[in-house]
C-alpha cells in the first residue's frame, strides 16, 4: 500500500508524533545521504535493522533521501512495515531526492538546526551511522544536549560504526579524564558495529 503526497506538509507537528509513547515508540534514522562504496556495508546493514524495527511496530523518521543511509532508511521501513511507521522530515526548500509518496511527510525544516530540533520532538532514540559535515553536526548536538539536558530526559543516542566514530569515542574520553564533563561518554552514546547491537540498544 503506497500513500499518494498530496502536497501539503504540515508546518507544525501533530501532537500524535510528539507524546511520550509515540516518541519512545520512534527511531530517528541519520547518517549519510549519499551513496558511495565505503558506506555500503552500513547501508546494508541499516537496511536489516530498520526492517527488524518496523516488523517489531516501531516507527522510523528520516530526512527523506533515497540515496545513502537515508535512503536505506526510507526503503526498509516503506517495503517492510506500515505506511504510517516511514516518517519523514522535509528541509525547505528540498534537496529534489525526496520521495514523499511512499512516506508521512509530518512537518518541514529551515535549516539542520531546526530539523534536528524537531527530530528531538519526535524520537526519543537515535540510530547514527557514518556521513558527512551534516551527519557530525547533529551528532555533536545530540550528545551536548544528553549531556547539558535533564539525565531523566537524555535521548537513546547509538552510533553505528566503532572505527568511523572512534575520535568522538576518544575526544569524550579524553574531556573526562580532563574533568572537562562529569560523566563518562557511556552515559552519552554508545557506539556499536552489528544488527544485534542495534536492536539491543532500542530494546528489541
Amino acid at each position: 500500500m503506497n500513500i499518494t503526497f498530496t502536497g501539503k506538509i504540515p508546518q507544525t507537528i501533530a501532537p500524535k508524533y510528539t507524546d511520550s509513547t509515540a516518541k519512545n515508540n520512534t527511531v530517528a534514522v541519520l547518517g549519510s545521504s549519499r551513496t558511495t562504496d565505503d558506506i555500503m556495508d552500513y547501508m546494508e546493514l541499516c537496511s536489516r535493522a530498520t526492517k527488524s524495527l518496523v516488523q517489531a511496530d516501531r516507527n522510523i523518521v528520516h530526512g527523506c533521501g533515497n540515496a545513502g543511509i537515508m535512503g536505506s532508511a526510507y526503503s526498509a521501513a516503506h517495503n517492510n512495515g506500515k505506511p504510517e511507521q516511514n516518517l519523514a522530515i522535509i528541509m525547505e526548500p528540498m534537496y529534489g531526492d525526496e520521495d514523499l509518496d511512499n512516506c508521512v511527510p509530518i512537518t518541514t525544516s529551515s535549516s539542520e538546526a531546526d530539523r534536528i530540533e524537531k527530530f528531538q520532538q519526535v524520537a526519543d532514540n537515535f540510530l547514527i551511522f557514518p556521513g558527512g559535515p551534516s551527519t557530525l553536526q547533529e551528532t555533536s548536538t545530540l550528545i551536548a544536549k544528553n549531556y547539558y539536558g535533564n539525565p531523566e530526559g537524555r535521548k537513546n543516542i547509538v552510533l553505528v560504526g566503532k572505527e568511523f566514530f572512534k575520535g568522538i569515542q576518544d575526544q569524550y574520553q579524553k574531556m573526562y579524564d580532563a574533568n572537562l564533563i562529569i560523566c563518562p561518554p557511556e552515559k552519552l552514546f554508545t557506539i556499536v558495529d552489528s544488527e544485534d547491537e542495534i536492536l539491543q540498544h532500542m530494546g528489541k
